[in-house]
């Protein structure tokens, strides 16, 4: 075979190969295009938007344990998991609505976060999708959060005042009065993280009762916290604004709700978290609309039923199906076949884009 016959040949053989690798392309380009849309697939819809199928799986790795460990029927934590995923997403479609946007300091401690090789290794060991994916979830969250205390803030004093209120029964005597304290924390919990012996805290409580001496004979209150309190609070000389909102263990509560403004209590007052000594500096009337527990809860009983108000609607037997092929045996055969609840649509949203 000459020169020229064999170049030719050459040629057609390149071309073959190219023409081969060209189909795999498209084969390839097909098959990751099926397994986007899989995955894009709605397992259900609401107004305005939906969860994909990979959503659900995500949120079904993370929380669907969680559920478990709370002793949730194991049948019924994948509908709780998508009440969580679509009532996310729902609030979150929200958030972007009204502008809201995370703070530096929360973005600086999520990328601090997922820069920690060690939680890295931890979540590689538990969950099988991405680190992307994660950490999308975190920045939602954040967001979802900071959505909630923008409408917690802004809520007026009033509505925040009937919201308390609605929680008591009616003409039950309800404390709206705000407790401007400073208290020195002697904690029980040592440095390693455990709980100290008994003859540990009658150690603490003797170095406890001598600080305490001290503020009763008059010593500055806020320069005895900073120097001996374990409590966060110690760098604002111990300063804390309390309210009867149950947030508050009831022994702190109920030393402060009898005392007069200025008084140390004269003994030291033991919660779960320690020996505690007491001040009581100011008592402002009303003050407790300012309680920010209060208005986190207020903010998120505007949710409360987000699911129903933006129509979350998923064929039943299709749910159940998609939960069995990430989870077998969730749902037994007899209960694949059960479509009795009224959550059906006329629309297949396992196909939706």
């Amino acid at each position: 075979m000459n020169s020229k016959t064999r170049n030719l040949k050459a040629g057609s053989e390149n071309g073959v190969i190219i023409a081969i690798l060209a189909i795999l392309l498209i084969i390839v380009v097909a098959i990751v295009g099926v397994v986007v849309a899989r995955d894009n697939a709605a397992i259900a819809t609401f107004d305005g938007g939906k969860v994909t199928r990979k959503e659900y799986q995500i949120y079904y790795e993370m929380f669907a344990p969680y559920l478990q460990s709370m002793g949730y029927d194991s049948e019924s934590i994948p509908e709780q998991v998508l009440m969580k995923a679509a009532s996310d997403k729902m609030i979150l479609t929200d958030a972007e609505a009204a502008g809201v946007e995370l703070s530096e300091e929360d973005k600086n401690e999520i990328e601090e976060m997922f820069s920690d090789e060690e939680y890295i290794d931890y979540f590689k060991q538990y969950y099988t999708f991405s680190i992307d994916s994660l950490k999308k979830i975190y920045y939602n969250d954040y967001l979802i959060q900071a959505y909630i205390q923008k409408l917690g803030d802004e809520a007026d004093n009033a509505t925040i005042e009937e919201y308390i209120k609605s929680k008591y029964d009616e003409g039950e005597e309800v404390d709206m009065n705000a407790y401007d304290t400073s208290h020195i924390l002697f904690s029980f919990t040592k440095d390693d993280g455990t709980t100290m012996s008994d003859d540990e805290k009658a150690t603490l409580k003797t170095e406890a009762e001598e600080v305490l001496q001290r503020a009763l004979n008059g010593e500055d209150f806020a320069t005895l916290a900073q120097e001996y309190s374990d409590d966060t609070t110690a760098s604002q000389g111990g300063q804390y604004t309390m309210y009867d909102d149950s947030y508050t263990v009831s022994q702190y509560t109920d030393t402060v709700k009898g005392m007069e403004v200025g008084e140390v209590y004269g003994e030291l007052v033991e919660t779960t978290y320690g020996y505690h000594i007491i001040k009581l500096n100011a008592i402002t009337e009303g003050g407790r609309v300012n309680d920010e527990n209060e208005r986190a809860e207020y903010a998120n009983t505007l949710f409360n039923n987000v699911v129903e108000d933006k129509n979350l609607q998923y064929d039943e037997e299709k749910f159940k199906d998609f939960v069995n092929t990430i989870d077998p045996g969730v749902y037994s055969e007899e209960d694949e076949t059960d479509t009795t609840t009224d959550t059906t649509t006329d629309t297949d949203t396992t196909t939706q884009e």
